[in-house]
């Protein structure tokens, strides 16, 4: 009877570790699924802007802006993020925000470059580790400025990552003209769910009020925390640290 009982536990338990395999599976199918088509169709968008007749047209667009880059146009140092998970160093690189392109050295032969217009990378960085001055964070968002409908771009993160249940970002190309390569006098500061791509970012007024009601039943302890640390709700890096600090208290919950 005693090894009948032990036969009849080792089967349940092996039947219930299977269940168990089998629910993580099916859990994790959707989200294989979503990698696989973000990975497919980031290499159609990169494959298409690095052969003609597309190629041509943006190095001849690019070619003739005289201003649209991030910073002075010149080459930096920086990393590409890819949609399949790797991390890549690159010996220069430069943005164009006008045209929502992001222009490569080619790691082996610098004399060459390789272009990845927005949907083409899960991101990159300008700057190396290390450095006094961290590397800035550029990730694709969908934005959403007034009633203007939805649109990718490549945001500068702000947030110390770039998926949390908030996060806040630069905005270069606001009411930029794409093609003319001219970018508006002041970038736009944006807010939305971090851990939620599909949720478009929305501008953020910088005032007490309009921070505050972004932290729900938790803008009292946020408030202390920034009274504490002398943080101002009218400057986007106190702001950054507000948002830092309740991103942590939402993950402990």
């Amino acid at each position: 009877m005693f090894f009948f009982i032990t036969v009849l536990v080792g089967l349940f338990v092996k039947f219930t570790f299977l269940l168990l395999l089998l629910g993580f599976a099916a859990g994790t199918q959707p989200a294989l699924a979503q990698a696989n088509r973000d990975i497919a169709e980031a290499r159609t968008v990169y494959a298409q802007a690095n052969h003609e007749p597309q190629e041509a047209t943006l190095r001849a667009s690019l070619k003739a802006q005289g201003s649209g880059f991030f910073g002075d146009g010149s080459l930096q140092p920086g990393s590409l993020r890819t949609f399949d998970g790797r991390y890549r160093p690159v010996p220069g690189l430069r943005y164009h925000a006008g045209m929502r392109l992001l222009e490569a050295q080619d790691s082996i032969n610098t004399d060459s470059t390789h272009l990845w217009p927005v949907g083409s990378l899960r991101g990159f960085d300008l700057g190396e580790p290390g450095e006094a001055t961290p590397p800035r964070r550029f990730r694709p968002r969908l934005v959403k400025e007034g009633s203007a409908g939805q649109r990718r771009e490549f945001v500068e993160v702000l947030t110390m990552v770039d998926a949390g249940p908030l996060l806040l970002a630069w905005l270069y190309t606001s009411g930029a003209d794409a093609v003319a390569g001219r970018l508006s006098m002041a970038p736009l500061l944006l807010v939305g769910a971090g851990n939620n791509p599909t949720e478009p970012l929305r501008p953020l007024e910088l005032s007490r009020s309009a921070v505050q009601r972004l932290f729900g039943n938790r803008a009292e302890a946020v408030n202390a925390f920034a009274q504490t640390k002398e943080l101002l709700y009218d400057k986007p890096t106190d702001v950054a640290r507000m948002i830092d600090y309740f991103n942590r208290l939402a993950v402990v919950k």
